[in-house]
């Protein structure tokens, strides 16, 4: 099936408030990162779009969902305040019942929402739509269990984990566009992920041992394994 747009991003407005004057919202930012490293990626430019949200508060409007069955994907941003806005979720409600009708919510056991979780949030309050989604968890947890959102503004090394963590779900996005190229040009054509059919179970790690792990993961994945698991577990309390 063709798509008109590839991407929408749903996103609650305070996420993308800056915390200093000058800097660009996380929201803008993130729009704007993905957008350059899937297009490096894939070899052109991907559409996503956003609802700009100008007049400051989570206003549903009609015309998004209008939309909706012309589009791939949706990233969900999952914060404490979109777990609240009305909006928010009525978002991605109405993305879920577009789907379902437009080739599915699944595509080769992969599902066409990606969670992405900017600021920790408990999963018994992720919307029942993302709740068995690991996600992309965009911060990191120091010794003393506090999250650190990556972002320049915490440092170098949130910096950093933030482009590594860009770069893994435009990788996995890239993937999931492209299965939708290869099924508008015919089933014939389409790549597999794993040629091999070779599955390999990376385990989880300390701290200290994510970046490396994560580094294993990329490097297994562009030889055309499949590794599980495919984001981060979820962690025992």
């Amino acid at each position: 099936m063709g798509f008109e747009d590839d991407i929408f991003i749903s996103y609650a407005h305070i996420d993308n408030h800056p915390l200093t004057q000058g800097q660009e919202g996380w929201i803008s930012d993130f729009h704007r990162a993905l957008g350059i490293r899937l297009a490096q990626l894939r070899g052109e430019t991907p559409k996503i779009w956003r609802d700009l949200k100008l007049q400051g508060n989570d206003y549903f409007g009609d015309t998004i969902v209008e939309r909706f069955p012309k589009v791939a994907l949706l990233i969900s941003v999952l914060s404490p305040r979109y777990v609240k806005s009305e909006w928010c979720v009525k978002e991605l409600k109405e993305f879920y019942k577009a789907a379902a009708t437009t080739g599915g919510v699944r595509v080769a056991d992969k599902s066409r929402i990606f969670k992405v979780i900017k600021t920790p949030v408990e999963r018994n309050e992720h919307p029942v739509e993302v709740q068995e989604l690991l996600g992309y968890e965009f911060y990191q947890s120091d010794q003393s269990g506090r999250p650190i959102e990556f972002s320049r503004i915490f440092g170098p090394e949130a910096e950093r984990n933030y482009w590594t963590k860009i770069n893994d779900l435009a990788y996995d996005i890239k993937q999931m566009l492209d299965k939708f190229s290869s099924n508008s040009n015919g089933a014939g054509e389409q790549t597999p992920i794993a040629p091999t059919g070779t599955t390999i179970y990376l385990a989880e790690t300390t701290f200290d041992l994510v970046e490396e792990r994560n580094k294993i993961r990329r490097e297994l994945q562009q030889r055309g394994y499949v590794v599980l698991p495919e984001q981060p577990l979820k962690k025992s309390a």
